[in-house]
Order: C-alpha cells, then structure tokens, then sequence
C-alpha cells in the first residue's frame, strides 16, 4: 500500500483541531467527562441516544472536549461502574454524531493494555475524527483489574514507561522494529500513522512517575484538584519543566446547586456550589496558569440536560472553546477571577476533600 495513511508525518500534534480547540498560553477552557449523567437521572440516561444528545449539547455550548474514562472492569468495591462501554468503541460513535467538540481519554490503563494495540486505536481514532483525539493515558488504580491480566501492583509504573515507549515507537516510526519484556516486532509495522508526527499525548494523574517525566514524555499534563496555593505551586512546577507549551489540566467534581449564590462546600474531589462562586474559582484557576478544566457531573443531583443547559447559558460562556489561535471567541466573557491570595467563599474548599495523584 502507498496511501497516506501508512506514511508517518512530521507535523507538530499541538497543531491538531483538537488541541487546538482545548489548550492555549493564558486561557482556560472546560470539558466534560462520559457518562454524561447525574444522579437526578433515570436509567434510561445511560442509553446511547440520551448520551449523543447531551455531547451535542455539550459540543453546541462551545465545550472545549469530552472524556471518556477506562474501566476493564467492573470492581462494585470501588464505589462506581463508570464507563461501561470501551473507550475506543464510546469515542468512535461520538465521533461520529458531532463534528468539533475534541474527543480524549481520561485516561486508557496502559499497563494493562497491550501497546501495538493502543498505538493502532490511538491513530485510527485520530484520523476518523480529522485529529480531535486527546489521548489521555493512565496508570490504573483498580487493584482487581492488575491482577486479572495478570500484573502486580507494585510493577506498573514500570510497565508504563515500557509500553508507552513501544506505543510511540509503533506511532512515530515506519518498518522499524522494536523489542520489550513482553514482545518483539520485526518486519511489520502499525497503520495507520496519525496526522501529525504523534497524536497529542496527556498523562493522567501520577502515572506512577515523577513530575519531570511526566513532563519530558507527555505533551500536557491532567492531575487531580489540589488545596488552592499547592495547586498554584505544582502550576509554577510544570511551566519550569516544560520549554514549549504543555497544558496543565486538573478535573473537577461538581454538584450544581439550583441556587446561584450558594458557596462551595467539599465533596469528593470538588464541591457543591452555585454557578456564581463555580465562575470566581474557574477564573482563578485560570489566573494561576491551569488550561483547562474536566468537569465531573455525576455527583450532581439535578437531571443532566439541567445541569448542562446552565452550565452552558451562564459559566461556558467565560471559558468557551477556543478558535484555532488561542483566543476564545468574541462572544466570549473575561472572567472575573480573583487574586488567589484573597480569603471568601472559596475557602472552606481549598481546605477540603482534594486528591493529589
């Protein structure tokens, strides 16, 4: 075969539509992470079509990116299902019902993922979507799931480092071989190539690896909320780690309250909060250099097309996707950040139920 689609491209992935709508210096942008569904939902919420509807609301909003998560397996202990249908099939229908919204992982479990497979659904998916694919990538933290493909714990940082090697490898390079602990390829090689010379790559919360490889092996980085001033640090940590731009995205859980004044109160991994503090806090994540941010809506209590309607009628509007160049559209609001020194509403959180990686 002589298509384009086998030939490797030497094009910088941070140029691709799909990171090119979600991250730029100086700007913050919002996405939302799959299962699209609350607790005020029905059932009947995680039907594919109630899913399509409310990512093209969501992509109509001016979101910057939708997430999906990847759960192998079904661990009841853990607390949460979560994603019950494989990353790669979930995007790849999404993909097919919107046009602009970008479409990442949050993020696949390289360890227990077999890395010439991961390559070869990383750039397919990319090139069916035209290069809105963020390919998020994760260590893991289902201790069932180690053990059922028969990994220890303790060995997956290591595994990660080795097959995200031979994952680049097989993205980056053509009839070149390659030997691991785990195979050897020779004579053969991985189509198709993505777009760019790489499909831009997001590590995951630790990864079980240091900031300074996350930093060297990743074009962005996606962690976990912090106390306020440690999230402000760790912002400053990676801009010194990184010479070209690498976005700093965090996630972020939220239960919409109904009533728009209601202040923050911690819950797992973010808070309950009205729309009017949820703006000030965004605005001074962005003031502390973060670039996006992953809104987790499962914790809301109110009916999802509720929860994204208001979302999108009064808080994207601050933060809407961007144009291609790094700018948020003229339609777009300046948010009214705070200095991230100032005491108010905000701080019982900061003080709260947050997570490092």
């Amino acid at each position: 075969m002589t298509s384009s689609l086998c030939t490797r491209s030497d094009g910088d992935p941070r140029r691709l539509p799909g990171f090119r709508r979600t991250y730029a210096p100086g700007r913050l942008t919002l996405g939302l992470g799959f299962p699209l569904r609350t607790r005020g939902d029905a059932a009947a919420a995680d039907e594919l079509d109630a899913q399509v509807a409310a990512a093209r609301a969501a992509e109509d909003a001016d979101f910057a990116a939708l997430y999906a998560r990847d759960i192998p397996l079904r661990v009841p202990s853990f607390g949460d299902v979560g994603q019950v249908f494989d990353p790669w099939t979930h995007l790849s229908y999404m993909a097919a019902h919107t046009s602009r919204i970008a479409l990442g992982t949050a993020g696949i479990v390289l360890p227990v993922r077999h890395p010439l497979h991961v390559a070869k659904a990383a750039a397919g998916l990319d090139r069916i979507t035209g290069g809105r694919l963020l390919l998020g990538l994760a260590s893991g933290d289902r201790p069932e799931e180690f053990r059922a493909f028969g990994l220890e714990q303790g060995e997956r940082g290591e595994r990660f480092r080795e097959n995200l090697h031979v994952m680049r490898h097989a993205l980056t390079t053509e009839m070149r071989g390659v030997r691991w602990s785990g195979g050897w390829m020779h004579s053969a090689d991985v189509v198709p190539k993505p777009l760019a010379s790489s499909v831009p790559i997001l590590m995951v919360g630790s990864c079980q690896q240091s900031i300074s490889y996350l930093a060297e092996h990743g074009d962005g980085w996606m962690t976990y909320p912090r106390d306020f001033d440690a999230q402000r640090r760790t912002v400053a940590r990676w801009r010194e780690l990184t010479a070209a731009f690498a976005p700093f995205a965090q996630s972020l859980q939220i239960d919409l309250s109904e009533n728009p004044g209601e202040t923050a109160s911690p819950i797992s991994f973010g808070f309950r909060i009205g729309r009017n503090a949820l703006i000030e806090h965004l605005g001074d994540l962005q003031g502390i250099g973060v670039n996006h941010v992953l809104l987790g809506i499962g914790a809301s209590t109110r009916p999802v097309r509720e929860v994204i309607d208001e979302l999108a009628e009064h808080v994207v509007p601050h933060f809407r996707a961007l144009d291609g160049e790094g700018r948020h559209p003229v339609r777009g609001l300046e948010p009214p950040g705070r200095h991230a020194s100032e005491q108010g509403q905000m701080a019982d959180w900061r003080r709260g139920d947050t997570r490092s990686p």
